[in-house]
């Protein structure tokens, strides 16, 4: 596949009440983001609460995905499940849409590095796409940056999504990067050291409602005002720093935050799936707030 250049936003997943897939406001979603310059999806990832989403909703959200995204922009479609079975008959069951690559974050913590290398290469062969690995040390297995040195030449792995803040990790699997294996970071307070390190495109869920901000430093960096991209990274930090920051706590993901971000530009609804919550009044009220305060904001 081609390589992914700038920012890609980790697909919100929309809800309605009943906790069904609101396949309308995924696909404005969608729609919406085409309208900016991002550069493509990181459709069914953690911020799109895909730990709890069955197997027919992912094939659901794929299905409306690829239709709303008209080919417009790159798709790497998350295939990553508890059961190993129903990774590969995913990709199966989703091999003849129009989407670019599959991404697999290992579930199981402890299992041992041994069979992650097992699990990843039973993965690329089986599948008729490429394969990006995914690691976060906040949600699975840590993988460290040897570990990707020895699996970036395998057959039909196309890179890997190294999310961590640890700047001298991140910088040895970022030197990695070639024509054939790319290198995405996630975490987006360090957008900007990770694009001086050398990263060419990185993913954040932060970018499904505050877009904009987050292509500033992107569009910044690359016309080589590297002073406008340090301030967008300061503001956008300072910014999200004024974000209540118990929903966070609460779910281990910033995902209810932005879809009432979204709810409030008409884009989807606030609803949560399971047992992630939503926000309370009081949380509302602080970030309306916080909008009102950031007039600057403009997406």
């Amino acid at each position: 596949m081609k390589q992914l250049k700038g920012v890609v936003p980790v697909l919100l997943t929309p809800f309605d009440k009943n906790g069904e897939i609101d396949n309308i406001s995924l696909a404005k979603l969608v729609e919406h983001l085409n309208t900016k310059e991002i550069g493509g999806f990181w459709v069914l990832g953690t911020g799109a609460e895909d730990m709890n989403l069955t197997y027919s909703q992912r094939l659901e959200v794929v299905n409306t995905v690829v239709k709303a995204n008209k080919g417009q922009s790159p798709l790497v479609v998350g295939a990553g499940f508890f059961s190993m079975k129903d990774s590969l008959n995913f990709m199966d069951d989703t091999a003849h849409l129009d989407f670019d690559a599959y991404h697999v974050l290992p579930y199981h913590n402890l299992i041992s590095l041994d069979r992650v290398e097992w699990m990843y290469k039973a993965f690329a062969d089986h599948a008729n796409k490429p394969l990006w690995m995914y690691t976060s040390a906040n949600w699975g297995k840590f993988i460290a940056p040897d570990f990707i040195e020895s699996m970036k030449d395998y057959p039909n792995i196309a890179g890997v999504k190294f999310s961590t803040s640890n700047l001298a990790h991140t910088e040895k699997v970022i030197e990695m990067q070639s024509k054939d294996f790319q290198v995405l970071t996630a975490v987006v307070k360090t957008f900007y050291p990770n694009l001086c390190l050398g990263v060419k495109a990185a993913t954040t869920v932060d970018a499904c409602p505050y877009t904009d901000l987050v292509i500033e430093i992107y569009r910044s960096f690359q016309r080589g005002d590297l002073n406008a991209s340090l301030i967008a990274q300061r503001q956008l930090n300072r910014f999200l720093e004024q974000m209540p920051d118990k929903p966070g706590k609460d779910n281990f993901l910033k995902v209810a935050e932005g879809k009432y971000v979204l709810s409030k530009k008409g884009i989807c609804e606030e609803f949560m799936s399971g047992y992630y919550r939503e926000l309370t009044l009081d949380e509302k009220n602080n970030i309306d707030q916080v909008l009102e305060k950031n007039l600057w904001i403009n997406n």
